[in-house]
């Protein structure tokens, strides 16, 4: 065996499930660990790049060397509509840039005795039974006892191995407008948000230390054509040239299917690969770091001959994230069906801000909005989904 667990992607899920598995105590001896990566590092993802307080807190290690901005507060409008801004005095999220982050998330996993090597494609996987797997790469075979896939909705280990490929229900386009001067100070320390431009999703522009990244995301199937529009109207509205803008990318954001499989054998997919991203938000770190964190048990499990498969990883995320997802995507179909009194209510309602400020810091989760109706609140949420889901169908079938 070249390896006990070979991790493919080192994104924030792969290195932290690279991590998390080499410093397991309960492995003798260690665990052979290799994380690999088909790009080059540092390289760049398209990624608003936010790393929420709550997710920043699931690691034993500050960011503080590739932060470039923390957020305390939030500009929020809808469409050309006027701006109200919620400012505090609490962090919410880290502003990084992923080739900055990705490769320090790889530098804290190399500190725990993982190998790693980039620029290294896999074309081919091959489940070997009780021998494990073999993994056909640019630079020859490798053979390990686990596979990780944390290479992203369209990775060759969710696809070689047979697990479903996650919904691609939303799309987004982003690009970045540099000031080599420092950021303008009515960027600096806020998310700027704005909700109407493109159906079932929203614009944003992230402060970062020399750029802001300006972006906008919604429904696969209604956006398409709208993206390229929507970003250009979104820059003008905010003082932004859009002819400054560079780096331009699309991607979709990979959401979970109802039954989705994410382990079987000594195989499993985590962040991405697994649908992972957050249906309301569509951000996507946390539950790559959360999945990392989860399969580095099932695995420590398995290769202790505990356990005779990864499905311990499935309970784990099941229980860690499984309702919270549940709960932000019957939520996004409550929120997109009207989003105007929800949006007037975060610009205008205490209350409102102040849980969404909790929500982004982890204070409280998503099941836990339901409930602040009482009783009632967890028992209608799923039918009142549904009408909200009927009704965005009868306005926008094509979603």
């Amino acid at each position: 065996m070249d390896a006990d667990v070979i991790v493919v992607g080192a994104g924030p899920a792969g290195s932290t499930a690279a991590r998390e598995i080499a410093s397991r105590a309960g492995l003798r001896n260690g665990a052979r660990v290799l994380l690999i990566d088909r790009a080059r590092f540092p390289r760049d993802k398209p990624c608003g790049g936010g790393v929420t307080v709550r997710t920043a807190g699931l690691l034993p290690f500050a960011l503080d060397p590739v932060i470039e901005d923390i957020v305390t507060g939030a500009r929020i409008r809808i469409r050309d509509g006027r701006e109200a801004i919620r400012d505090g005095d609490r962090p919410l999220t880290y502003m990084t840039q992923r080739r900055h982050l990705d490769a320090f998330l790889v530098e804290r996993a190399q500190e725990a005795g993982v190998e790693f090597r980039d620029g290294l494609a896999v074309r081919e996987i091959t489940a070997l039974g009780a021998n494990g797997f073999e993994l056909q790469t640019a630079g020859g075979m490798l053979r390990a006892r686990v596979v990780i896939g944390a290479d992203g909705a369209n990775g060759v280990v969710a696809r070689g191995l047979g697990f479903d490929a996650p919904a691609t229900s939303a799309v987004a386009l982003e690009g970045n407008i540099a000031f080599p001067d420092g950021v303008p100070d009515a960027f600096r320390r806020r998310v700027t948000l704005n909700f109407g431009y493109v159906p079932g999703g929203y614009g944003w522009v992230f402060p970062k230390g020399d750029h802001v990244n300006v972006g906008v995301g919604g429904w696969k199937g209604v956006t398409g054509k709208r993206l390229r529009p929507a970003l250009d109207r979104l820059s003008r509205v905010y003082g932004l040239d859009p002819a400054r803008l560079e780096s331009l990318r699309g991607h979709h954001l990979p959401m979970q299917r109802r039954g989705m499989r994410t382990a079987a054998g000594g195989a499993a997919v985590i962040g991405d690969a697994a649908g992972l991203v957050d249906p309301l938000s569509g951000e996507g770190i946390h539950a790559a770091v959360v999945s990392g964190i989860a399969v580095a048990g099932a695995v420590e499990d398995f290769l202790g001959e505990r356990a005779k498969s990864l499905a311990g990883y499935e309970d784990a995320l099941g229980r860690e994230i499984g309702a919270d997802l549940a709960t932000s995507a019957a939520l996004t179909e409550i929120f997109y069906a009207a989003p105007e009194p929800f949006v007037w209510a975060m610009q205008h309602v205490d209350g409102v801000w102040e849980r969404c400020v909790q929500l982004v810091r982890g204070e409280v989760d998503y099941v836990d909005i339901p409930r602040a109706f009482g009783a009632i609140g967890p028992l209608t949420l799923g039918p009142v989904a549904a009408l909200a889901r009927r009704y965005i169908a009868s306005r926008h079938p094509e979603r």
